[in-house]
């Protein structure tokens, strides 16, 4: 499984179309980022010098939005290349083992967008960082106890919806399948708000968002509960998907 996994990060390396994929996500990161906190005054009718570095953060963060939509697209366009016709066929003869297969995609998945989500919030903070000592604020000194929940959410965030994407495309078997699957999860919530709360409510425990919210801090539950909202959401579609995935006939 190594081996497949080491194999994958050479692609990435050596493959002009997903490094650079990879490196406009970073940047447009970070871009996103510095433009919604510049714009906080046309947006919530507030000056840089009103808010505090930890609100400051709150709203640069905003472009690891940015990363996670991308990296769903990344997601599926990778693996979809993989299942495309042709190279499925030279992948299992590699690989005949199908569950080694899909589990060394998801484990390299995961591993790479640790790496680029920790990156790209390393990113946010210097730049904020910078602002801050720019315009005579408090930084990191004053950030608190609320700002590595932030990190660790954030990057949870990018992981979960991610991995969503993954089994999407597994189980559709098309690019466009795994990420209207992680689009639409993370975008449900939304219209489900629109129903009364004695519907919305009930259904909104079970979707990842107030999950995904507790674990950014900016929303109520307890961890257990959270952990395994999560963790069921990541489990149930990979389970299917990697039994479809058994199933077909290339």
């Amino acid at each position: 499984m190594m081996n497949l996994i080491k194999a994958d990060f050479k692609k990435i390396f050596y493959l002009p179309a997903y490094r650079n994929f990879l490196m406009t996500t970073v940047i447009l990161s970070i871009v996103f980022g510095a433009i919604f906190l510049f714009t906080i005054n046309i947006t919530q009718g507030k000056a840089l010098t009103d808010l505090t570095f930890i609100e400051m953060i709150d709203i640069s963060f905003l472009g690891i939005d940015v990363t996670t939509i991308m990296l769903i697209i990344f997601t599926a366009m990778f693996i979809s290349k993989d299942l495309s016709p042709g190279a499925v066929h030279t992948n299992l003869a590699i690989t005949p083992d199908r569950r080694k297969y899909f589990l060394s995609k998801i484990i390299f998945m995961a591993v790479l967008f640790i790496i680029i989500s920790t990156a790209v919030t390393a990113l946010l903070v210097i730049i904020s960082q910078l602002i801050a000592s720019a315009i005579g604020l408090s930084g990191l000194s004053a950030a608190g106890s609320g700002f590595v929940q932030l990190i660790i959410g954030s990057i949870i965030m990018v992981l979960f919806y991610t991995l969503l994407s993954a089994a999407g495309t597994f189980y559709i078997q098309s690019a466009a399948g795994g990420i209207t699957f992680a689009l639409g999860i993370m975008f449900l919530p939304a219209l489900i708000k629109m129903f009364p709360a004695g519907v919305s409510d009930p259904l909104l425990v079970i979707f990842p968002e107030n999950a995904l919210n507790y674990f950014i801090g900016a929303g109520n539950g307890s961890f257990v509960l959270s952990a395994a909202v999560l963790l069921v959401w990541i489990i149930i579609p990979s389970v299917i998907a990697l039994w479809k995935f058994n199933k077909i006939d290339y």
